[in-house]
C-alpha cells in the first residue's frame, strides 16, 4: 500500500545554513520511498515480495523499443515504447507511455505520462501523469504532476504538484512551488518560499526568496518583498551604491532639468542668467530654487548644456558654470556681436550645491523671444 510521504516545507529564508535543518527529515526522505516502492501491488510479484532472479524479460536488456537496467525497471511496461529506465525501481510502473527517460534509484517510479526525463535519485518520483518534464538532480519535481517543467539542482522544484512550464535552476530553487506557472529561478535558493505565484523571474543566489504569492515580478540579486507582484527589484539596495547602465544614469531612472527664458533681458557683469519658464524635471536629484539658481538634491557627476541667444550690444560679454559660486569648466564667450553662446559642462556635485550661469567680462543682453535654455542631467 502507498505511504503518504509528508512534504518538507523550507520557510526561513536569506544564507543562514541552519535553515536545513527542517529538511533534516529529507534524509530519511529517499528510504523511506524506495522501502514504499517495494510494497506497491503494482510492483510487487505474488506471493514473494522480491523478484525472482530468473523473470522474463530480465531487467537488464533491451525489449519493445526500451533499455532497462535495475531492479524492477520498466518492471510494468506493456506497450509504451522507447523508454529508458536504469536504476532500482525506475519507470517501475510505467504500462503505456512512452519516451521517457529515468536514470538513478525510483526515478519516475509512478509515471505514465509522456516524454518525461530524471536525472538522480527520486527525481519526478512521485509523478503519475505529467508530461515534458526534465528533472536533474536527487528529489527534483519529486511531488510533481504537472507538465513542461524543467529543473536542475538538487530539491529544485521539489514541491511542485500541479505548476506547468516552470524552469529552475540551482539546489532548492522554487522549492515550495506547488501550482504556480510560468516561473524562472537560477540560483541557488531562488524563489525559494514562492508557492503559487506566477511569471516571476528570480537570478541570483536567494533572489526572490521572500515572496509566496506575488506574480509578474523580475528579481536580480534581490530578495524582494513578500506577497508583492508587478515589480521590478535589482540588487541589494544595503550593499549597491551605484549603478551603470548605458544610456541611463546611476540611481535607475534619469535625472533630468530643462528650462528657457522668454523676453529680451540685460544681465549685468557679475550676475546670473535667469531662466523665466517652469522646468521640465524628471527624478528628484535636480531642482529649481528662483529663476536664477538650480539646487544639486543628491551626489553624484552632472552635467549641463547651455544656449544663450544674444544681442548686438553683447559684443565682449561671456558667461560660465558656477557651483556654489565657484565656477567650473571653461569661460564662453562672444567672437561675432549678436550670434549665440553655447558650451557643455561636467563638473562633480554633493547635495545641497548651487548651480548659475554667470555673465563676466561686460554686460550682456539676450535677444528678443525665446532667448536661453539650459539642461541639466546627472550622468553618474
Amino acid at each position: 500500500m502507498y505511504i503518504p510521504i509528508e512534504r518538507a516545507t523550507l520557510v526561513s529564508r536569506g544564507r543562514d545554513r541552519t535553515r536545513s535543518l527542517p529538511l533534516r527529515r529529507g534524509f530519511v526522505l529517499i528510504p523511506l520511498i524506495l522501502v514504499c516502492l517495494a510494497f506497491l501491488p503494482q510492483v510487487q510479484t505474488a506471493p514473494a515480495v522480491f523478484r525472482a532472479p530468473d523473470v522474463s524479460p530480465p531487467p537488464d536488456g533491451v525489449y519493445g523499443g526500451s533499455t532497462a537496467e535495475g531492479y524492477n525497471a520498466l518492471f510494468s511496461l506493456t506497450s509504451g515504447g522507447f523508454n529508458t529506465a536504469i536504476g532500482w525501481e525506475s519507470i517501475a510502473t510505467d504500462t503505456t507511455a512512452s519516451f521517457n527517460t529515468g536514470v538513478g534509484a525510483g526515478t519516475l517510479a509512478l509515471n505514465n505520462g509522456n516524454e518525461n526525463t530524471a536525472s538522480g535519485a527520486g527525481a519526478l518520483l512521485l509523478n503519475t501523469t505529467g508530461t515534458a518534464n526534465t528533472a536533474n538532480g536527487a528529489l527534483s519535481l519529486l511531488f510533481s504532476n504537472g507538465s513542461d517543467n524543467s529543473s536542475l539542482g538538487n530539491r529544485a522544484l521539489q514541491n511542485n504538484t500541479s505548476g506547468n512550464s516552470n524552469s529552475a535552476g540551482g539546489s532548492h530553487a522554487l522549492f515550495s512551488n506547488d501550482s504556480g506557472d510560468c516561473n524562472t529561478a537560477l540560483g541557488d535558493s531562488a524563489l525559494l518560499n514562492s508557492i503559487s505565484g506566477d511569471n516571476n523571474i528570480a537570478i541570483g543566489c536567494d533572489a526572490g526568496s521572500s515572496i509566496t504569492t506575488g506574480s509578474n515580478n523580475i528579481y536580480i540579486g534581490n530578495a524582494g518583498v513578500d506577497n508583492e507582484s508587478n515589480t521590478i527589484r535589482i540588487g541589494d539596495p544595503a550593499i549597491i551604491q551605484q549603478a551603470f547602465i548605458a544610456g541611463i544614469p546611476a540611481g535607475g531612472l534619469a535625472a533630468i532639468l530643462f528650462d528657457f527664458n522668454s523676453g529680451s533681458v540685460t544681465i549685468g557683469v557679475g550676475g546670473a542668467v535667469p531662466f523665466s519658464q517652469a522646468p521640465l524635471i524628471v527624478g528628484t536629484a535636480i531642482s529649481k530654487t528662483n529663476n536664477t539658481t538650480f539646487m544639486v538634491n543628491k551626489n553624484g557627476i552632472y552635467r549641463v548644456s547651455y544656449t544663450l541667444r544674444t544681442a548686438l550690444a553683447s559684443l565682449a560679454a561671456n558667461v560660465q558654470v558656477r557651483v556654489s559660486g565657484t565656477g567650473v569648466g571653461p569661460t564662453a564667450g562672444l567672437v561675432v556681436a549678436g550670434t549665440s553662446l553655447s558650451d557643455q559642462v561636467t563638473f562633480p556635485a554633493n547635495a545641497g550645491d548651487t548651480v548659475q550661469l554667470v555673465v563676466g567680462g561686460f554686460a550682456l543682453t539676450l535677444g528678443t523671444g525665446d532667448n536661453a535654455t539650459i539642461n541639466i542631467d546627472k550622468v553618474q
